[in-house]
């Protein structure tokens, strides 16, 4: 039994570090939403090309959110208190694996800008660093942080919020008076429905929330796809410590 557990953990520690993208298995505190939340709708952006690099990002393979548990749970809150006032949820980002990290930052090093009008048309790619709206850390690699907006219900249309998804601009900020007072409300419903459900915001972005009060916070770098296992969880006292 001792060499069995052993085993396991270390296989859980290839399954997090390891840079391949050929792995089958996510640790054992991770689902995918639509099992604690099987309502919310899900358009990863960062697996195909509608994003601000223009192209599938390193690390997603499928098109189905995962979450760390708690994040999840927390999410299914938000969308049944929305639910019940018409409206649903639509995730555009969830986990992010590591990788999708240097993968932006070798994308900024580059001469490549032709995404730049419709994500990035006031600042420069080094601005898209410098002000805040991506960085080399990120929470989405915790596993507590989405990206989402609002659909109405049941038909599943957009609710106008006042731009798109990593439209990475002033006007992006939550609180943003350059929207119209309308898309402020959609906003502020958004705002409201996840804080309650135990959520923070990010101010610069109106669809990035990040499960409040959430360590411990450990960087995972296992892939994003559509038929992952989940590893047995490791016996207490035997867990590796948490990054900070």
């Amino acid at each position: 039994m001792h060499r069995v557990l052993i085993l396991l953990l270390a296989v859980s520690l290839l399954v997090q570090c390891a840079p391949t993208s050929g792995s089958l298995y996510m640790p054992a505190e991770f689902c995918y939403v639509d099992e604690v939340a099987p309502g919310v709708r899900a358009d990863l952006k960062y697996a195909g090309h509608d994003n601000f690099v223009g192209r599938p990002i390193s690390g997603y393979e499928g098109q189905r959110p995962l979450l760390r548990r708690d994040a999840a749970q927390a999410l299914a809150r938000a969308a049944e208190a929305l639910r019940r006032r018409g409206y649903g949820l639509l995730v555009w980002d969830a986990y992010r694996p590591s990788r999708a990290l240097l993968d932006f930052r070798a994308w900024s090093r580059t001469a490549d800008d032709h995404t730049k009008a419709e994500f990035y048309p006031r600042i420069t790619k080094q601005e898209i660093y410098d002000g805040r709206y991506i960085g080399d850390t990120s929470e989405h690699t915790w596993g507590i942080a989405v990206d989402l907006t609002l659909v109405h219900l049941p038909s599943g249309a957009p609710v106008d919020m006042g731009g798109r998804h990593d439209l990475l601009d002033t006007s992006s900020a939550t609180y943003s008076q350059e929207v119209t007072p309308e898309q402020q409300a959609h906003r502020r419903l958004l705002h409201d429905a996840m804080l309650a459900a135990g959520f923070e915001n990010y101010t610069k972005e109106w669809w990035h929330y990040r499960l409040a009060n959430s360590k411990p916070w450990r960087v995972y770098n296992f892939p994003v796809r559509d038929d992952l296992q989940r590893l047995p969880a490791p016996s207490p006292g035997r867990q590796g410590s948490s990054a900070p």
